[in-house]
C-alpha cells in the first residue's frame, strides 16, 4: 500500500495560501530545501487541485528552483477538477471525477509515495476521507492573520505521531505519519 504525503508551508496560525505572494514565509535556510528534497525524493506521483495547477503549470516548466523543478515537471500528476484545464502540462492526467476513490485506487497501485503539495481544497477532502498518512509540514514564525488554512474545517479527529523534526531557520519542519 502506498502512502499519501501531504507537504504544506504554514504560519503558526495555520495559514498555508501561497506563502510567497503574502511575505508571510519567511526565516527558512538551506535546511528547507534539503528537508524538501528528502520529501520529494520518495514520491513517483502527485495530487494537485485546480487551484494549485492554475498557477504552477504555466510557471513551474521554465524554473530553475530545484530540487523541486525537475520533479514537479517530470513526475506523474493528477489534476481534480470538474474542467479540463486550459493549459497543458507535461505528464498530468485531468480525473473530473471524485478524489477520493480514484487516491483509494492510486494507493492500492504499486509504486512509490503520492504527494499533495499545495492544494489545500483536495489535501482537506482526502484528510477527511482518512486517506493522508503522513504529514510533512514546514510551519514558519508568523502569524499571517489572513489566508486559507489547512485545518480550517471541523471534523472528527484524527491521531499522527510525531517521526522527525528539524529547523531551518526559524521554521519547523514536522514529519507526522497516521497512527
Amino acid at each position: 500500500m502506498r502512502n499519501v504525503v501531504l507537504y504544506e508551508l504554514m504560519s503558526l496560525d495555520g495559514v498555508a495560501e501561497e506563502p510567497g505572494e503574502s511575505g508571510w514565509f519567511t526565516d527558512a535556510d538551506e535546511r528547507l530545501m534539503d528537508n524538501l528534497d528528502r520529501v520529494i525524493a520518495s514520491q513517483d506521483t502527485v495530487l494537485l487541485g485546480r487551484r494549485t495547477y492554475e498557477k504552477w503549470a504555466p510557471h513551474w516548466p521554465s524554473s530553475t528552483m530545484q530540487p523541486f523543478a525537475d520533479f514537479i515537471n517530470d513526475t506523474p500528476k493528477f489534476l481534480f477538477s470538474a474542467a479540463a484545464p486550459a493549459l497543458p502540462w507535461s505528464a498530468t492526467t485531468h480525473v473530473p471525477g471524485p478524489a477520493a476513490p480514484y487516491v483509494a485506487g492510486l494507493k492500492r497501485a504499486t509504486g512509490g509515495d503520492i504527494g499533495i503539495h499545495g492544494s489545500l481544497t483536495l489535501a482537506r477532502s482526502l484528510l477527511r476521507e482518512r486517506l493522508v498518512d503522513e504529514l510533512r509540514l514546514v510551519v514558519a514564525p508568523t502569524l499571517a492573520g489572513r489566508g486559507a488554512r489547512l485545518f480550517e474545517e471541523p471534523g472528527d479527529m484524527q491521531r499522527f505521531e510525531l517521526v522527525d523534526s528539524d529547523r531551518s531557520g526559524g521554521c519547523l519542519l514536522l514529519h507526522y505519519r497516521r497512527r
